[in-house]
């Protein structure tokens, strides 16, 4: 995680492509800004041949209101970078007009999506007037040289003044956070900015009722509660399709009112979000609630479906034959709510039901069936078996391969239940380690065995970025990672890493509504030091969220989940810049941190990584010392980066991983090595490897922030990184909620160094419970 480089000087080749910025007023105003390689607005007329810098308006000015009005700018790139384009966007004067979000990104994939930003006025008890302000946009950042330096200016923007007489405005919050399937909802505020002398009411809707679904459908305002802000919850609709990050719009009515000045108003603006999704390409393990000893998942065998334990397979599977991915409907591709499974490690084979009563599968004594690996099936249980059939393009093949997702019918909301298209009065039940479509009795026993998990494949956690976990002498695990919507520090605890998987994590901490530690909650970590608890975490402001600085919290009870925090405030560093990831380790007596920052003596690198001794566990001593910048082609790829350095000690050596280059597939680990005798606070004693040690493969994408820990017995390390399912990812890559935390062995080399080995789908398998 990062925030963009400093700025650079502004560029003027008219050979760069040139930013294209929209801007429009909700009550029917609207700007076109196009951008080249110069910060100076110009009225010309545009001129096709050369698209020089103008500026186009049409409609009423722009303006925003002290109560909170708002206009969109929309901003475009009009030809396709070769690298990431990082552009920020701040207001010329924050007391009048706030903008969100204060960064935008473009890729060479999504150069054309324009970005909308949100103007917002500011709200002052001073009767001063309309005030007027602009957006500023850039100096961009980016490797491409043609988008490096661009800088553009919106056209003057109207905050208008409401310590006036009475304004008439309705006021609309922003989201409260990322809208993300199975992710938690999405709030915001509504009210009005002055007493109606009639009741006012507002419609609202969503644009897309598959993707998200609204608590109300309209508000009602009246002389007694006008000015209490309304709170309306947007929910995310999860869906079994990878279809990307999806267009939310809520929709405001315009006001129905007797008081004239209310409705006179036009609708409020319209609120734009995404829906991100959490289905990946990776596919799903199918888990039944039938256990012996361990859970019992879907399995291939011998091209029918059966239920066996992962670690002790019946038919001697291999882990692609408990992997399924979910597609749409073969029925009815359509219908968000129908799915079919096809096979992993079968091509072009699917689940399917046979109606008719099977002669593929004979007859057998229990002696036979165990030691063939099959299972006896009665007569009366041979008809709708399940099977893994090649695809045939008929109508029958499409409905009886083709189910719909209903809530589980055993009543646990972390399960589903399979209702069978071509007869809806039957649904997927696991019965002798088999699969049938089965008539349920409505009884407990038959609703849970017609219930199961779809799990995203090889998930410690899903969903969580930057993973930390601690074996503490309690015997327990403890879990922390970055949320997704970056807004709080939680904690998790299990007696076994696998057991993190279904622990529930508890919040101790959420972020500031003002001020410092306000915003990009990321990366903490949890330690144990001196008899007492520390997280350590990096955070924004709420006036600059990429203002990243390092902090502290401190608990003295028992158990970190249970115990208060107290602030222990910013671990200042020798330079006030871009800090973050900070982690902690005891080496010959003497405590340190090693951090990620960016030094502000190297032009161009992101953030380094730096070492220094600890007065105590929230205070460094001087110096800091730089232990690493990114050189490399594979450290500088998107983003000059050194960051989320982990600590290991083993065979006589210190060993810090870190993390490289951009948060998408190029993300990789390093590896700085240094002798267990030598000063570890001088930079000559550390050694960097030539080349990663642990990068994309196995359909897992951009590896890293990793962290290390033990089995129970200690007598294996364990690797704990994140990874996502998927190459291409839509918009900024730190807001693509899908890192999911992954576990697995670290082994080692002859010559005493570890050898991280490649990604591995199943690598929770490797390390046991």
């Amino acid at each position: 995680m990062r925030a963009p480089k400093s700025p650079r000087p502004e560029r003027t080749s008219l050979a760069a492509p040139r930013v294209a910025l929209a801007a429009a007023a909700r009550a029917f105003a609207a700007l076109l800004v196009v951008v080249g390689c110069s910060d100076e607005p110009s009225t010309d007329a545009p001129d096709a041949s050369t698209n020089s810098l103008r500026i186009v308006t049409a409609g009423a000015a722009l303006s925003t209101s002290e109560p909170g009005g708002r206009v969109t700018v929309r901003v475009a790139l009009d030809a396709a970078p070769s690298e990431p384009v990082m552009v920020p966007v701040s207001s010329s004067d924050a007391t009048e007009g706030a903008v969100s979000p204060a960064t935008i990104s473009f890729t060479a994939e999504d150069w054309r999506v324009p970005r909308e930003i949100t103007v917002t006025g500011v709200d002052d008890a001073e009767r001063d007037g309309d005030q007027i302000f602009r957006v500023r946009f850039g100096p961009s950042v980016s490797a491409d040289p043609a988008c490096d330096g661009l800088v553009a200016e919106s056209a003057d923007i109207t905050n208008t003044d409401d310590d006036g007489p009475r304004t008439a405005a309705i006021v609309v919050s922003e989201p409260s956070g990322i809208l993300a399937e199975r992710g938690a909802p999405v709030t915001f505020t509504v009210r009005l900015a002055s007493q109606p002398s009639a009741p006012v009411t507002i419609a609202l809707s969503v644009s897309d009722t598959t993707e998200a679904t609204l608590s109300h459908a309209e508000l009602t305002f009246t002389e007694a509660n006008w000015s209490a802000a309304q709170t309306v919850t947007l929910s995310s609709v999860d869906d079994w399709q990878t279809d990307g990050a999806q267009p939310v719009r809520v929709v405001f009515g315009s006001p129905a009112s007797e008081d004239a000045a209310y409705a006179a108003l036009a609708a409020p603006a319209v609120l734009e979000l995404s829906n991100l999704d959490d289905d990946v390409g990776g596919g799903y393990q199918l888990r039944t609630t039938h256990t012996e000893g361990a859970p019992f998942y879907v399995a291939h065998s011998y091209y029918h479906a059966m239920i066996t334990n992962l670690d002790d397979r019946a038919n001697n599977q291999v882990p692609a034959d408990f992997q399924w991915k979910v597609v749409p409907g073969l029925a009815n591709p359509d219908d968000p709510t129908l799915v079919s499974f096809a096979s992993v490690s079968f091509g072009d084979r699917y689940l399917h039901v046979d109606s008719a009563s099977s002669t593929r599968y004979p007859m057998q004594n229990e002696t036979s069936n165990r030691a063939g690996g099959l299972w006896q099936t009665p007569p009366e249980e041979r008809s709708h078996l399940l099977w893994i059939d090649v695809f045939t393009d008929t109508t029958t093949f499409r409905r009886d391969a083709t189910f719909r997702i209903v809530p589980a019918l055993n009543g646990d909301p972390t399960m589903v239940s399979l209702q069978w298209y071509s007869d809806e009065t039957r649904y997927l039940r696991h019965l002798n380690y088999q699969i049938h479509a089965h008539v349920l009795d409505g009884t407990a026993a038959t609703s849970s065995e017609a219930s199961f998990a779809l799990e995203p494949l090889g998930y410690l956690v899903s969903q969580r970025a930057d993973p930390h976990i601690k074996r503490h002498t309690d015997g327990y695990y403890y879990f922390t990672a970055s949320v997704p919507t970056y807004d709080r520090i939680e904690i998790r605890r299990a007696t076994t890493i696998r057991g993190l998987a279904s622990a529930t994590p508890k919040v101790v901490w959420t972020k500031h509504a003002t001020g410092p530690m306000a915003a990009h909650i990321w990366a903490p970590e949890l330690h144990f030091i001196d008899g007492k608890w520390y997280i350590y975490f990096a955070a924004g402001s709420s006036t600059d969220i990429w203002a990243i600085r390092m902090y502290a919290l401190e608990s003295s009870s028992a158990n970190p989940m249970d115990g208060g925090w107290t602030e222990r405030g910013q671990i200042v560093t020798d330079s006030d810049t871009f800090a973050l990831d900070a982690t902690t380790f005891e080496h010959g007596g003497k405590r340190y941190l090693v951090w990620a920052q960016e030094d502000p003596g190297v032009a161009g690198d992101n953030s380094s990584l730096f070492i220094a001794a600890m007065v105590n566990p929230w205070t460094l001593a001087s110096p800091n010392v730089r232990i690493a910048r990114p050189e490399h082609a594979w450290e500088t790829a998107g983003f000059a980066v050194n960051e989320g350095a982990a600590v290991l000690e083993r065979n006589g050596r210190v060993f810090v991983s870190y993390s490289a280059s951009a948060t998408d597939a190029r993300y990789c680990l390093g590896l700085l090595t240094a002798s267990a005798t030598d000063d570890l606070l001088s930079a000559s004693s550390w050694t960097k490897s030539e080349e990663p040690v642990f990068v994309s493969a196995n359909g897992l994408y951009g590896p890293g922030h990793n962290s290390f820990t033990t089995s129970a017995d200690g007598s294996m390390d364990v690797l704990v990184y994140h990874a996502r399912n998927y190459e291409k990812i839509t918009g900024d890559p730190l807001y693509d909620p899908n890192r999911h935390t992954r576990v697995q062995r670290l082994e080692w080399n002859a010559d005493g160094t570890p050898n991280f080995g490649v990604p591995l789908l199943n690598g929770a398998n490797t390390i046991g419970d």
